[in-house]
């Protein structure tokens, strides 16, 4: 009797285990794999992902990445309440569709998290960039609520050729930038945010070719490092509510160039206090 109740408990015990997904070095997902609780690809494992696979994801689920994920074909991550992706190792995810998670992805810092393609909607939080994000051609859509945040100092975002919306002005910012390393923008498109960017820390900030409009605010550039370098160039900031502001004389900031951009017929377009932010060949 005694011996069956200890069995008992090592099989409840064994239930309520986080799923290291699956046992082995080598391990393949398709639209066959199930998806459910907490999910852990462990250090040292590789998971590879078959072309076009399609997993309905279930509630409650969160997906830890400790090791490799790769899905160079197509993954669709889909689902109505379910925790997200957490990063630590490395993935790489090319025609990534994922709905339905309360954050798309935390990466934290050392992970790396690359997205070649894809679209990202029904999400109810923040994504987090503390380690590395690379993305191109990717429609982001936050909803109401916030974008991209990151505030330790580590992250690096690399973003080109994508589209980052939100549901209006009067929803959430869409970059939230506390404390980033490094963020980069190119060739892309941001509309539909109460601030596009809203920047309280930043080191190095690299915009290019970009279109920034209908948001209540292009920029709310309230903080950045003395260090690194900060520019906005051939970028168009346009039809928002106040284009780029920087609060207060009280707010301090590194210098900031920006050239050959047209920052015009916005409710108001400037709003320069500090003396740090540089204005050369606008466009009219």
């Amino acid at each position: 009797m005694k011996l069956a109740k200890l069995l008992m408990s090592i099989l409840f015990l064994l239930i309520l285990m986080p799923t290291e997904a699956y046992a082995g070095s080598t391990v393949k997902w398709s639209s066959a794999t199930e998806l459910k609780g907490e999910i852990i690809i462990p250090v040292g494992q590789r998971v590879t992902v078959a072309p076009n696979t399609k997993i309905v994801v279930q509630d409650g689920t969160q997906i830890t990445i400790n090791g490799t994920l790769n899905a160079p074909a197509g993954l669709s991550l889909t689902g109505k309440s379910w925790i997200g992706l957490v990063i630590t190792g490395t993935a790489v995810i090319t025609n990534f569709q994922e709905k339905g998670a309360s954050q798309s992805f935390r990466v934290d810092s050392g992970g790396s998290l690359t997205i070649n393609g894809g679209t990202i909607s029904g999400i109810l939080g923040s994504s987090n960039v503390e380690g590395n994000f690379v993305a191109d051609h990717l429609r982001y859509d936050k909803g109401t609520g916030g974008g991209i945040s990151s505030s330790n100092g580590t992250g690096s975002i690399t973003i080109d050729n994508s589209v980052l919306t939100g549901a209006g002005k009067n929803t959430g910012d869409f970059f939230e930038l506390f404390g980033v390393k490094s963020i980069t923008l190119t060739n892309s498109k941001m509309t539909g945010s109460h601030c596009a960017f809203h920047v309280m820390g930043l080191q190095n900030m690299k915009l290019d070719k970009n279109e920034i409009y209908g948001n209540s605010y292009g920029f709310m550039m309230y903080g950045s490092s003395t260090a690194g370098t900060k520019t906005i160039t051939n970028t168009s900031i346009k039809n928002n509510s106040f284009g780029f502001d920087e609060g207060s004389a009280s707010t301090r900031n590194g210098s900031i160039l920006i050239s050959n951009s047209a920052i015009k017929k916005n409710g108001q377009n400037l709003g320069l206090y500090t003396g740090k932010v540089k204005i050369t060949s606008p466009v009219k």
